[in-house]
C-alpha cells in the first residue's frame, strides 16, 4: 500500500477528508488525484452532488486539494482564556437550569446541533456519540424540563478545550451560550485548570464576540477551510 484517503460523509451532508497518508518517496501529485477521482465517484453514489470539505494543516497538501478544484471558504481561529478567577454564576438564581449531559440527551443534543449549525459545521448523532465519550465536561442548558443548549469539552494535561458549544436559534441572544460558557471556565479553574481553548470561525462574529466578552483571546493560530461540491 502506497496511499489511504478517508473521506466519511459525516455528517450525510459533507464528506469531510480525515486521512490521507502517503509512503516515502511517492509523487504526492500522482497518487492524490487517481485517489480522490475514485473517491469522490463514490460520494457520487451517495449524493449527485457531493459537498467535501477539508482543513489542511501543510502547505503540501493544500496545494494538491488546490490542484483538484478545492476553494478556501473560510478560516477556523484559536481563542485562550488563560485561567483567572471567573465570574462566579449562582446557578439556584438562573432560570436556564445547567446539569451533566447524559446518554438519554444526546439524541435531543444532535437535534440542537444540526438546528443551530449550517454545513459543514453540523454534526451527526454519531459525531455526538463520540465526543460524549471523550469528554471530559459535557452540560445541557434547561428551560423547564426542555434542553435548549449543550457544551461539550475535552481535557488535557495543560487545560481544557471546548470542543462543542450549541444552543437554539429561537433560544439565541438570551445568555445562554454566557451561562455555559461561564460554567464551563468556573468547572475547569475548580479542578485546576489553568486555561480554556475554543475554535470558532472568522467570520462567527456572534461567536468572537461571546467569547472575547468573557476574556478569551485570539492565539494568532488559524487554520484555512476549504470546501468542494
Amino acid at each position: 500500500m502506497e496511499a489511504v484517503l478517508a473521506c466519511p460523509s459525516d455528517p450525510p451532508e459533507v464528506a469531510w477528508i480525515r486521512l490521507f497518508a502517503v509512503a516515502n518517496r511517492v509523487d504526492l501529485a500522482a497518487i492524490w488525484l487517481p485517489l480522490w477521482e475514485l473517491a469522490y465517484q463514490r460520494l457520487q453514489e451517495q449524493a449527485p452532488q457531493p459537498h467535501s470539505a477539508a482543513i489542511p494543516l501543510t502547505s503540501w497538501f493544500r496545494s494538491l486539494i488546490e490542484m483538484s478544484g478545492f476553494q478556501q471558504t473560510n478560516e477556523v481561529v484559536v481563542l485562550k482564556w488563560k485561567a483567572a478567577k471567573p465570574k462566579w454564576m449562582d446557578r439556584r438564581s438562573l432560570a436556564i437550569k445547567l446539569r451533566p449531559m447524559n446518554r438519554n440527551d444526546i439524541p435531543r443534543v444532535a437535534e440542537i446541533d444540526h438546528q443551530a449549525f449550517q454545513p459543514p459545521w453540523q454534526v451527526s448523532l454519531d459525531g455526538i456519540v463520540a465526543g460524549f465519550n471523550q469528554s471530559a465536561l459535557a452540560m445541557v442548558a434547561e428551560y423547564d424540563t426542555t434542553i435548549v443548549g449543550y457544551q461539550i469539552c475535552t481535557a488535557a494535561n495543560n487545560g481544557g478545550h471546548l470542543a462543542r458549544l450549541a444552543v437554539l436559534p429561537e433560544w439565541q441572544h438570551q445568555g445562554i451560550g454566557s451561562i455555559l460558557v461561564m460554567d464551563v471556565q468556573q468547572q475547569f479553574f475548580e479542578q485546576g485548570y489553568d486555561q480554556v481553548t475554543v475554535n470558532t470561525q472568522a467570520d462567527n462574529q456572534t461567536s468572537l464576540l461571546l467569547y472575547e466578552k468573557l476574556g478569551f483571546q485570539r492565539t494568532g493560530e488559524a487554520y484555512p477551510l476549504y470546501e468542494f461540491s
